[in-house]
């Protein structure tokens, strides 16, 4: 049954971005479940959010034991899609967020900084993760779109690019000094861009780098597809959607907001009807063709899948500009993803994505919440002067008081994973002990995912005093 809206799209290209790299890789049923419902809601691009865990063939070293898509899997998935009207755009970052192959000596002699780097926010990181811009990067990112894009019908490729947070910090340091840092960086895309269009497929990438030097923008080829990401209730679409705008690119650029689950383990929905909605304001406004809904899943991807779900009805919602309130997400959740079950599932997570609003983030995008659950000892002593005892108090309320009948179990776990995070910020003794909720959430996690990548989730709840 699909949605009826009353007014037409207000975008070209109407997608979702599912991030399967940061351990949860999809099961074939959820992803089938999933574009079902993609197409329902009249969304016509898919993205799966790729880093390793494509079943490369001669780089079995980076995905070994990660449960990886297979190319038959892709051709399934692209055939599943395309009969549902919707495009299988194929993705492979190609620059950045490369640690899950250069932690591995075969690769890290490609590495910029080769013995691991210091990230501007988390700190210390053992294993680099940006490519140093060379021929022989290239020339592997070449093979792997070699063997990756026959896969799939569409003539798109999004070839990532965000945040080469150590460009400029080791071997490409002499040359960023000579030149600058974006110069350097819009050199290596460029050639990417061009490996692409070898390939016969026109490039997306994430324009975040290049948005640092607005000047620098026109100096993109006219080909490519800038995709302006920005993940929060105040992020700068207005101002980089007229930038990309006026550098010639109207009718050929992607506002990208996020479902604001990751780093929750109820979603933060709030932020991601506020961030949703502007960034379709303004990508509308600015003549974007393209809205791309991205769900990461930073940090071991602890947030349930069912949390993803209200933030994809709402973009459907604001793709075409109609107002939508609780009661009809509510009832849309129920009817698109749990049919035939009694209802009640979509008023839980309705309200369940409602928690984190009622605590302060200690960085976006994080809830409190998570952030207390894994913290140690002392980083929780610090969270809690962001709070009160009775804020926190107020809150641990509001979560007794969720819909308790007809409600998933994996929403159900998002639930108590929240209280325990709670009781622990209170001194209080928890409902559920650490050790049940780690066999839950891997009981859960199986139910929707593959195994591969849930041994490295678990790991955070082995939490540090």
């Amino acid at each position: 049954m699909n949605i009826d809206f009353k007014l037409p799209p207000q975008f070209e290209k109407r997608g979702l971005m599912l991030d399967i790299s940061r351990n949860r890789v999809p099961r074939m049923s959820w992803l089938k479940q999933l574009i079902d419902a993609l197409s329902m809601l009249h969304y016509n691009e898919f993205q799966l959010y790729t880093e390793h865990t494509f079943a490369y063939s001669k780089h079995e070293t980076a995905w070994k034991d990660r449960a990886p898509m297979t190319a038959e899997e892709i051709r399934e998935i692209d055939h599943y899609c395309s009969a549902r009207g919707i495009e299988l755009v194929a993705n492979q970052n190609s620059f950045g967020h490369m640690e899950r192959w250069l932690r591995h000596d075969r690769y890290r002699p490609m590495a910029e900084c080769l013995d691991g780097f210091i990230h501007p926010i988390s700190g210390e990181h053992k294993f680099p993760s940006t490519l140093y811009p060379s021929e022989e990067s290239l020339k592997f990112i070449d093979e792997l779109y070699t063997e990756l894009l026959p896969n799939f019908a569409s003539k798109q490729l999004h070839v990532g690019g965000d945040e080469p947070w150590e460009l400029g910090k080791g071997r490409s340091a002499e040359r960023v000094e000579a030149i600058g840092k974006h110069h350097v960086y819009l050199e290596h895309m460029k050639a990417v861009f061009e490996l692409a269009e070898k390939h016969g497929r026109r490039a997306q990438f994430w324009a975040d780098i290049i948005l640092e030097r607005p000047d620098l923008v026109p100096e993109l080829p006219k080909s490519v597809t800038p995709v302006i990401w920005g993940y929060e209730a105040d992020s700068p679409f207005a101002e980089q959607c007229q930038t990309v705008a006026t550098a010639g690119f109207k009718g050929n650029y992607y506002v990208a907001p996020g479902a604001g689950n990751w780093n929750s383990f109820g979603g933060r929905l709030d932020v991601a009807k506020a961030n949703i909605q502007l960034a379709a304001r303004e990508g509308h406004k600015h003549r974007a063709n393209g809205f791309l809904l991205t769900a990461w899943g930073d940090n071991g991807h602890h947030q349930p899948c069912p949390t993803l779900l209200p933030a994809i009805i709402c973009a459907a919602y604001a793709i075409h500009d109609e107002p939508l309130d609780d009661i009809r997400l509510a009832e849309h959740i129920d009817s698109l993803f749990y049919a035939g079950q009694p209802y009640g599932n979509g008023t839980a997570l309705c309200q369940l994505g409602k928690i984190d609003a009622m605590l302060p983030q200690p960085g976006p995008p994080n809830s409190f919440l998570h952030s207390a659950f894994f913290a140690t000892d002392a980083k929780l002593e610090a969270l809690m002067e962001l709070t009160t005892p009775q804020a926190l108090e107020k809150t641990l309320t509001a979560i007794h008081v969720l819909p308790p009948e007809n409600i998933d179990p994996e929403t159900q776990l998002g639930i108590d994973l929240n209280r325990h995070a709670l009781e622990r910020c209170l001194k209080l003794q928890p409902t559920h002990g650490l050790d049940s909720l780690k066999e839950r959430f891997a009981e859960q996690w199986t139910r929707r995912s593959r195994v591969g990548g849930l041994d490295e989730s678990l790991q955070a709840f082995c939490i540090e005093t």
